[in-house]
């Protein structure tokens, strides 16, 4: 099995421009959204995200004021996600099964909260993976659409107890700092062994580090693969066959 998809957060209203490229580019994409504008910028409204899903891309929730979900209570959890989730459907007029951790932090209490208001999946920001064996509520990534040091992947990796991905970053990565090297080296890997190669950011960020380019430049390097399926990533969960997730 071979899978590509991408993931964006805050819902900034340079998401448009994400979303062009994808279609463009005949690629999904899953967009966060809070529910209230993000550093107070200009954001997606109803409309623009109705219009994003007839398209063929996702909305996915992102909490009501992109709270990190470690640092509130169990009631405010359960609050929130609820929340985020009926105001997003009722504007919609569809399901949202997906939601995205802000800062990509949670607690123990998060995940039961997520499945007890109906959510069915939800992502990280765990980098540099490739496999489909996760847990359904902690969907990990490929890479970023941001210039990390090395120390940031190592750091990133650490905090997901994760041996083998740093062993794999020092070693067959080479400890390579590059995004876009990044991105193409793995999404290589897929091709040759299969996994999910899954792309992620924000488009606030790219725009402010002037990265349009190299986004772009990846997405070509990805797209129109006849043996690739490029999906939302709610429909990985529909795809990908891991016994993990339970």
């Amino acid at each position: 099995m071979k899978i590509v998809s991408t993931s964006w957060d805050d819902g900034d209203i340079r998401d448009l421009r994400i979303a062009d490229l994808l279609l463009k580019y005949g690629m999904r994409g899953s967009f966060y959204v809070q529910l209230k504008p993000f550093r107070g910028q200009p954001s997606l409204n109803h409309e623009h995200m109705r219009g994003m899903t007839s398209s063929g891309l996702e909305i996915g929730a992102h909490g009501v004021d992109h709270e990190i979900m470690s640092e509130i209570s169990e009631a405010q959890t359960m609050q929130v996600v609820t929340e985020s989730k009926s105001v997003l459907e009722q504007a919609l007029g569809a399901e949202v099964t997906m939601f995205c951790y802000p800062r990509g932090r949670f607690a123990s209490y998060t995940i039961p909260c997520l499945q007890k208001a109906g959510y069915r999946g939800a992502r990280t920001t765990r980098m540099l993976s490739t496999s489909t064996e996760f847990h359904k509520f902690q969907m990990p990534t490929s890479s970023q659409v941001y210039p990390h040091p090395p120390v940031r992947y190592m750091r990133n990796l650490a905090r997901a107890k994760n041996v083998s991905g740093m062993l794999d970053y020092v070693f067959r990565l080479r400890g390579e700092q590059n995004w876009v090297t990044i991105g193409k080296t793995l999404f290589d890997r897929v091709q040759r062994e299969g996994g999910i190669w899954h792309l992620y950011g924000h488009s606030w960020e790219i725009d402010e580090l002037g990265l349009w380019d190299g986004f772009e430049e990846l997405l070509k390097y990805v797209s129109g693969k006849r043996d690739v399926l490029y999906l939302t990533n709610s429909q990985i969960l529909q795809h990908a066959a891991s016994s993990t997730w339970n």
